[in-house]
């Protein structure tokens, strides 16, 4: 099971559905017109906002807390701790299925917790459920539901339905920055402006990542760096 690459820091780790076709990528071609007032919905239509935030998904990466998440997606988001014996694990929720316009895929969302606190709330777990590749799901007592309301959205990945390739991506989101190689001869495309690393390989799922700008190089880059050397390293050793 591969994960979004920001996972390696501990914001979160889930198991990815199976993909289909490509045509939902495709979509309607064309400008997309701005509407006043209307929330934006499509992976590729976000905007930066004065403090730094990313607006994606009708959401504010960066100064939304789970609450705002919650009254915009609805009661059906599923928010819990999520990680592998020994670890802390991470706050995260899960939208299953999500639709960003007319794209269908899986939306994680991340959540910006303290250690100590993530500790606390995995201690005092009712319960918890075995996942894929060792990973445990521990349930949030209300109490500690309540309190986790005010954390901030720190990032979110979106897994599309569809497969995508690096020429589909760069059709709606425009050349990248840099691209790094990645495992599975998969590449990464950087666009720090934007916040956002999309990851395509042709033989896993394809992943956008968003943070807020700000928060790019630590929380994307470095990771993306590392594995990318790490890929390098292992290729070189064949």
């Amino acid at each position: 099971m591969k994960h979004p690459l920001w996972l390696a820091l501990s914001l979160c780790v889930l198991v990815l559905l199976a993909l289909a076709t490509l045509p939902f990528w495709h979509g309607p071609q064309g400008p997309q017109v701005a509407t006043p007032n209307v929330d934006q919905e499509l992976p590729w239509q976000t905007r930066v906002d004065a403090d730094g935030s990313l607006q994606v998904f009708g959401l504010a990466v960066g100064r939304a807390t789970l609450a705002d998440v919650q009254a915009t997606l609805g009661d059906s988001l599923q928010v819990a701790l999520v990680g592998k014996l020994g670890e802390v694990g991470a706050l995260e929720a899960l939208a299953d299925p999500f639709m960003a316009g007319f794209v269908s895929g899986r939306l994680v969302l991340a959540f910006d917790v303290p250690q100590a606190q993530l500790l606390r709330w995995r201690e005092g777990a009712p319960r918890s459920e075995a996942m894929e590749g060792g990973v445990r799901r521990f349930e949030l007592p209300p109490g500690d539901r309540d309190q986790a309301r005010s954390v901030v959205l720190a990032g979110l990945s979106f897994v599309p339905t569809a497969r995508l390739s690096q020429e589909d991506v760069q059709l709606r989101f425009g050349p990248p920055a840099r691209v790094l190689d990645q495992p599975d001869d998969g590449r990464a495309l950087l666009y720090p402006e934007r916040g956002l690393v999309a990851t395509v390989s042709p033989k896993r799922k394809s992943v956008l990542q968003y943070v807020a700008p700000r928060d790019f190089e630590a929380r994307l880059l470095a990771p993306l760096v590392a594995a990318s050397a790490a890929s390098g390293a292992a290729s070189a050793g064949r």
